[in-house]
C-alpha cells in the first residue's frame, strides 16, 4: 500500500513539474478539454506508433491539433 501511495505522489509531482516547465505540454493541456482526454490520446498514440522522445510525441500531437509549436527551450 505504501508503494502505491508513493507512486501516486510521484505521479502528481511529475504532472505538476510538466505544467510548470514544459511549454508544449502546457499548450496541449490548455487545448484539450480534460486531463483524461490527453492521457487517452497519449495511450492511443503510443500503442500504435513509436516516438524517439517525449518532445517528439508532444510535437506530433501539436501538429495534429494544428497548434503553433513553441520554440524548444532546452
Amino acid at each position: 500500500a505504501s508503494c502505491l501511495a508513493t507512486l501516486n505522489i510521484l505521479s502528481l509531482l511529475f504532472h505538476t513539474l510538466l505544467e510548470l516547465l514544459d511549454q508544449k505540454y502546457k499548450l496541449l493541456r490548455s487545448h484539450l478539454p480534460t486531463r483524461r482526454t490527453f492521457f487517452d490520446d497519449l495511450q492511443t498514440l503510443t500503442r500504435y506508433m513509436y516516438f524517439d522522445s517525449w518532445d517528439h510525441l508532444l510535437t506530433f500531437m501539436l501538429q495534429g491539433l494544428e497548434l503553433d509549436i513553441p520554440p524548444n527551450t532546452s
